[in-house]
């Protein structure tokens, strides 16, 4: 048996096959709405009053739905397990305490900082072109960072045509204490003087040391990081370091754009490489990734993306409800298109499929069924018996343990995912 055999015996065996990575792009309860607590502060009384994807929630409401949820994905992760959370400024701060309670604050590894646009709006005084990713640990002792990503810190090693390597990032915008260079047409950009320490340092990491910060021709919008510039204006540009937890160049209108290519009708998903990149941050290549709000299905296609990439084995479940057939006409469609390189219907008229071939990796669907019952009812045997079915199905337990080791308790601890009523 080969080393990645074993390994993926190992990550699907038993009881203690839980989820390496864990990836949810929540609702970011952006909808501006005093009626639905938009502008109350926590000591008012909210209603939590709707409870529909991509809806305003109260923030007692939207903070009471990812508590039941964040609780869940906390036992499902695997002790050396990691969470990624995308949020933006409506919650972050919020979710921030939240976390810290149930992952405890010991367990935080960093706030991401994703720059989701190249440029800012005009008619604004801050701009405002970024989001954020709360990452977690289970157990920080036991998280391992990706050795990779360790030593690169975000660069990308690049040749030149003369065989010479450099690094390059795109849209390069740094810390807002470093100064300003209004010599370049760009606008937002602040680059950081670093000290000679610093420069001596990396410059071992660069072989060519004539590089300027210059538009990269053959990527629009990317630009060389450059050293030391030596000619009679005596002008020095610092190398940038850019900062692990700045992710830049890679853009809002790329996961459009990646939808769009395959005729999937979805508002801003979040673009593949992104999640690749989180992915990537752990260190194995044979991880099972969990998404339970899987939106338009982009952390599986990063999954087979960066499998392909670095001939990893990971697998992903990803969970969805069917609002305005979010699961069946956008999820499983895509996904069943970039394995299959048709659609569901047999369609083949889709851009993606000239640039791409298709993974032809295995993809099980599976359905819920609804009981209108009380999910703690003991004495119901029609839904005993079908649960316990669906638990044999996924080979998640016998009949004769299912209820010896309480695995029933997963719906009785649902207990909030109704609105808490205000009380008169």
């Amino acid at each position: 048996m080969s080393v990645r055999e074993r390994e993926r015996e190992r990550e699907t065996s038993g009881r203690d096959a839980y989820y390496d990575v864990i990836y949810i792009d929540p609702p970011y309860n952006t909808e501006a709405s005093k009626t639905d607590g938009n502008n109350f502060s926590e000591k008012d009384d909210v209603v939590a009053s709707k409870f529909v994807y991509r809806d305003k929630f109260s923030r007692n409401g939207w903070l009471n739905m990812m508590n039941e949820r964040l609780k869940l994905a906390k036992n499902l992760l695997k002790n050396d397990g990691v969470i990624f959370v995308s949020i933006d400024d409506n919650e972050q701060a919020y979710l921030k305490v939240l976390m810290d309670e149930i992952f405890g604050e010991e367990n935080f590894v960093t706030n991401f900082i994703w720059q989701k646009k190249s440029g800012g709006g005009l008619n604004k005084l801050i701009y405002e072109g970024h989001e954020y990713i709360l990452c977690y640990s289970k157990n920080n002792y036991n998280f391992c960072l990706s050795e990779k990503n360790k030593k690169m810190s975000g660069f990308i090693k690049y040749k030149d045509k003369n065989n010479n390597s450099f690094f390059i990032n795109s849209d390069i915008i740094r810390n807002n204490f470093g100064k300003k260079d209004n010599k370049f047409e760009h606008r937002n950009k602040a680059y950081e003087d670093l000290s000679k320490e610093d420069k001596e340092k990396w410059n071992l990491k660069l072989d060519n040391k004539n590089y300027i910060l210059v538009p990269f021709k053959k990527e629009p919008g990317k630009h060389l990081v450059a050293k030391i510039f030596n000619d009679e204006r005596k002008t020095t540009y610092s190398i940038i370091k850019l900062p692990f937890t700045f992710v830049s160049g890679i853009w809002t209108k790329d996961g459009n754009n990646e939808v769009d290519s395959l005729n999937i009708d979805f508002q801003n998903p979040k673009p593949i490489q992104l999640i690749m990149h989180l992915l990537d941050l752990h260190s194995n290549k044979n991880a099972r990734v969990l998404d339970f709000f899987a939106g338009s299905g982009t952390t599986g296609h990063a999954v087979l993306e960066l499998n392909k990439e670095d001939g990893g084995n990971r697998t992903f479940t990803l969970i969805t409800n069917n609002e305005n057939q979010i699961g069946t006409n956008v999820c499983y469609e895509r996904l069943y298109r970039i394995n299959n390189g048709v659609g569901t219907k047999n369609e083949a008229d889709f851009d993606w499929i000239n640039k791409n071939k298709p993974y032809l990796n295995n993809l099980n669907v599976y359905d819920l069924k609804y009981f209108n019952t009380n999910p703690i009812e003991i004495d119901n045997n029609e839904i005993k018996e079908a649960f316990t079915k669906m638990l044999v199905d996924f080979n998640n337990t016998s009949q004769s343990s299912l209820f010896e080791n309480n695995q029933r308790e997963l719906l009785i601890n649902l207990s909030t995912l109704k609105p808490i009523e205000k009380k008169e």
